[in-house]
């Protein structure tokens, strides 16, 4: 026999600007967990736990998009608070969702919205198994697949719009899903992309409290080629017009951080160093501590020390059989060479290093080129029988030169190998001309190359 559950939320403004709630839930024995969204689904503004008892704010809270989670099937919820808003929620299993209504008419909406969603799962679970059986949607073939989800959701959205508060939180997340839905200007499109980040409400602090934030910056940048100069121009306009007071800064430096970080990107040191130095050491915001100011700056000229196009640190260490080589006369003897640290109990390594070779072989044969590969083997300690294990299952000993790499060696530091794997591009004269490099930037490096030859 299914329980009914009651839940009431009672939101007193007397002053401030800031919602609080009191939650009271009735008959429910298993936990429920009540949730704010922040910036995405990854951060979280609450984090309470609610067992059959009431629940009060410690502190005022923030209109915004909110959710209880029920622990045994993990069904989510999603309701919108805002200041001064005093509702019901009332709801009874096992499906808590159909069966779900609340007071709020906006709620309501919100309620039918999930429910139109949940009937599309069908077409989510399609994708995934076509996926997994290994095939490779385009762009336009993903939209065409989702076509009739996309299109009743946003009629949805336009029709619930008309009602809805337009101050409302829930009232944002509709229109920046619509945004996210129609807005899609190909790469080429500057003008169309130039018009996508005009309609962002940058400085619309409830934004913040939307799980839609993160995705209207991932749309942004998708726009721009994965080379560090072309996103660092995205970049620069996202963040001239992030508002200090709406509190968001922090959470696009960290979204911005990881994209300069991605080593699938050209330049990707160079820009993360620029990133973290203007956005990170000389930010107006006032957010980050004189603490992490100083890490930023560390970080940077850390990155800024490897530079491209000089002469990279020679690397003279003992290969396989006991001999010693040497990373300068072995970059001499070949057209370019691939530096690649790695460990072979990583898994990373296990997967990046084979196709990073097998990325160097295809290019050397369309190319005609021939790129040598001087392999450090960073895992300090490590048997000589698992060493060579990994070079015999994974098959990289094609022009390959493997080294091992002592415990406190300095080159650990020098070359900032203290993750695996780390892939550096060496010409003939021993000088860096791609730093943390992926097996893709890889093929885009001599893409670029194949365009400045041409041009």
């Amino acid at each position: 026999m299914n329980m009914k559950r009651i839940i009431y939320f009672f939101l007193f403004l007397p002053i401030i600007a800031n919602a609080q709630f009191k939650i009271s839930v009735s008959r429910s024995k298993e936990p429920m967990y009540f949730r704010g969204t922040l910036f995405d689904e990854k951060n979280f503004l609450a984090k309470d736990t609610v067992r059959g008892t009431l629940l009060t704010s410690k502190t005022p809270i923030k209109g915004g998009i909110y959710y209880l989670q029920f622990a045994p099937n993990k069904e989510r919820i999603y309701f919108n608070i805002e200041n001064n808003d005093s509702f019901s929620l009332t709801f009874s299993g096992p499906s808590f969702l159909a069966k779900a209504h609340s007071s709020d008419p906006k709620n309501e909406v919100f309620l039918n919205y999930q429910r139109l969603e949940k009937t599309f799962s069908v077409i989510d679970s399609l994708f995934q198994v076509e996926t997994a059986r290994g095939r490779k949607f385009k762009f336009a073939e993903k939209a065409a697949f989702f076509k009739s989800k996309t299109d009743a959701l946003v009629a949805f959205r336009k029709k619930a719009l008309v009602s809805l508060p337009p101050s409302s939180t829930l009232a944002l997340y509709f229109k920046s899903l619509n945004m996210l839905d129609e807005s899609v200007p190909s790469r080429t499109d500057f003008k169309a992309r130039a018009r996508f980040l005009s309609r962002i409400p940058f400085s619309d602090g409830k934004l913040l409290f939307t799980p839609v934030f993160r995705s209207l910056l991932v749309e942004y940048l998708s726009y721009y080629p994965l080379q560090a100069d072309s996103i660092r121009v995205g970049v620069e306009k996202v963040m001239a017009n992030i508002d200090c007071a709406a509190k968001s800064y922090p959470f696009v430096f960290d979204y911005f951080s990881s994209v300069m970080k991605n080593r699938n990107i050209i330049g990707n040191t160079e820009g993360y160093a620029w990133f973290l130095t203007i956005y990170g050491v000389n930010n107006g915001c006032g957010v980050f501590t004189a603490a992490q100011k100083k890490t930023f700056k560390e970080e940077a000229e850390k990155l800024g020390a490897l530079k491209t196009n000089v002469l990279a640190e020679n690397i003279v260490l003992k290969d396989t059989s006991g001999a010693t080589q040497d990373l300068h006369k072995f970059a001499s003897e070949n057209d370019y060479t691939l530096l690649m640290f790695y460990a072979p109990t990583c898994d990373h390594c296990q997967k990046e290093v084979p196709e990073i070779d097998s990325t160097a072989s295809v290019i050397e044969r369309i190319k005609n080129l021939k790129i040598g590969r001087f392999a450090v083997c960073n895992e300090p300690g490590i048997s000589r029988s698992v060493w060579l294990d990994f070079i015999s299952r994974y098959h990289v000993n094609t022009n390959v030169l493997h080294v091992d790499l002592p415990a406190n060696s300095p080159i650990r530091s020098t070359y900032d190998a203290f993750s695996n794997p780390t892939f550096y591009l060496l010409n003939r004269k021993g000088e860096i001309v791609a730093k943390k490099i992926s097996p893709t930037s890889l093929r885009r490096y001599f893409g670029e190359l194949q365009k400045e030859a041409i041009q």
